[in-house]
């Protein structure tokens, strides 16, 4: 439950993301269908099953590990189909046939090497040793498997597959998931069309950030990295870092044209940011030259965990957001305090925080974005206010929240938008924290009736004047 909530959730932020950042043009459109493509493979892939291989003991983590999810419950299959990138119909392989050993792993025959791999490749086998060399713009990647060995080398450094080459008839079989990954491909399970899926990872990855606090287009600066892994590592980025972007597109321009570049925007949730116009000329540029482009954001600044026990998802785009807003974690508070935070699709976090007195009113503190920290657009607390509840007035509210059972409400509920708002309420009493999370509350939700009053709270305290 708590990952299918989580891929929801994911699924929901990108497409308000792309949602967005698209206007009318073609560009904007094919933002979307990769956005949701994308998001259909993750679900695919993590909604697998539960009874899939596990990582070893020692197994190099994330950047080195395939996908394995899919593996064990494949291993019976007699036929192993692989689709491409989507542009022809899935593989249908002659003898010799990959297919999927004990450990469910896709082995592949090196006979077919060139079907799946492009022109910048090469491989050469040494007795049971195969070396495959990828060449991107002259920067080298080389992984080399052997048959009977569970260790793969890539540029030197060794990772432990959970299976081993084969030989068979003379005709070696590897490991897909491993070696495809080791080089930059993606190798996954497709649900809907019951076969393995290869596709190329990107080739380049882009980068742009600004300098200044205050902004300012001055501060921009810009980078990029060819193949290899995914970087946030400000050392390595920095590399290549020009304050001058066609320095980059000289570089963009010398790929292949099914090349796969992504752009990401490196922010910090209050100031430094890069203009919205800025990040859509450059991925609208790198979609309009025929190269395959996405994006993506990535934060720059450790946000600490504001918010907790929701699925990880959620409590690290919320954190976020209330990071930007100067906002506390509630749940190690002695005090007695409620605080609704409302997170519309396309338009600024409001938060109100009712701290009850020990004399029996309550103070109430109001807070609304500039921008939406978790899309690299906030610049911190753009209004505020600060109010008190009296007595009768702190008693009425404590009463709402008895009448709707608030402290036995489940966190979670399942449901699913794209639009609308979510709504996120937190309570600290006595040392005991609880937490519901509802996206656009129905009227027969009893969060609908809190929503109502924290928002009417604050369009009497601090709007209507």
């Amino acid at each position: 439950m708590a990952l299918q909530m989580a891929l929801r959730m994911a699924l929901r932020k990108a497409l308000r993301m792309a949602l967005r950042k698209a206007t009318k043009s073609f560009k904007g459109i094919c933002c979307i269908i990769m956005t949701c493509m994308f998001c259909y493979t993750l679900a695919s892939c993590s909604g697998a099953g539960g009874n899939g291989l596990q990582p070893a003991p020692g197994l190099p983590y994330y950047e080195d590990m395939p996908d394995l999810t899919y593996a064990k419950d494949r291993a019976g299959m007699k036929e192993v189909q692989i689709e491409g990138d989507g542009s022809i119909p899935p593989y249908r392989f002659e003898k010799p046939k990959p297919y999927f050993d004990e450990n469910g792993m896709t082995m592949f025959p090196m006979a077919h090497f060139g079907k799946l791999f492009g022109g910048n490749i090469r491989y050469e086998t040494d007795g049971g040793k195969t070396t495959i060399t990828k060449d991107v713009l002259g920067v080298l990647t080389v992984v080399s498997v052997e048959v009977g060995s569970n260790i793969l080398i890539r540029d030197g450094q060794e990772i432990l597959m959970a299976t081993t080459p084969v030989q068979e008839g003379g005709t070696i079989y590897i490991p897909l998931e491993y070696v495809g990954h080791a080089l930059g491909y993606g190798v996954f399970w497709n649900e809907r069309l019951q076969c393995v899926k290869f596709y190329q990872y990107t080739s380049v990855y882009v980068y742009v950030w600004n300098e200044r606090e205050d902004s300012s287009p001055g501060g921009l600066m810009y980078s990029y990295i060819i193949s290899g892994d995914y970087a946030t590592d400000m050392q390595r980025v920095m590399v290549n870092a020009t304050r001058e972007y066609p320095k980059v597109r000289e570089v963009l321009d010398r790929l292949p044209g099914k090349a796969r570049v992504l752009a990401t925007n490196l922010y910090r949730v209050k100031g430094y940011t890069v203009p919205n116009d800025v990040f859509e000329s450059m991925t609208s540029g790198i979609f309009a030259s025929g190269l395959g482009s996405s994006y993506a954001k990535y934060c720059l600044d450790e946000i600490p965990p504001i918010i907790k026990d929701l699925h990880g998802y959620a409590n690290d785009w919320y954190s976020q957001e209330l990071y930007a807003l100067d906002e506390e974690a509630l749940y190690g508070s002695k005090g007695h305090i409620y605080r609704l935070s409302c997170y519309p699709a396309f338009d600024d976090t409001v938060v109100v925080r009712v701290e009850i007195r020990d004399d029996g009113a309550a103070d109430v503190y109001y807070k609304a974005s500039d921008g939406i920290a978790s899309q690299g657009d906030g610049n911190g607390v753009a209004d505020s206010g600060e109010s008190t509840l009296g007595k009768d007035e702190t008693r009425d509210f404590l009463m709402l929240l008895d009448d709707v059972d608030y402290w036995n409400l489940p966190m979670e509920i399942d449901s699913l938008g794209l639009d609308g708002h979510e709504i996120v309420i937190e309570g600290v009493k006595d040392g005991e924290y609880h937490i519901v999370d509802r996206w656009t509350p129905e009227e027969d939700d009893p969060v609908h009736r809190l929503e109502e009053y924290f928002l009417n709270l604050v369009w009497e305290r601090f709007w209507a004047n």
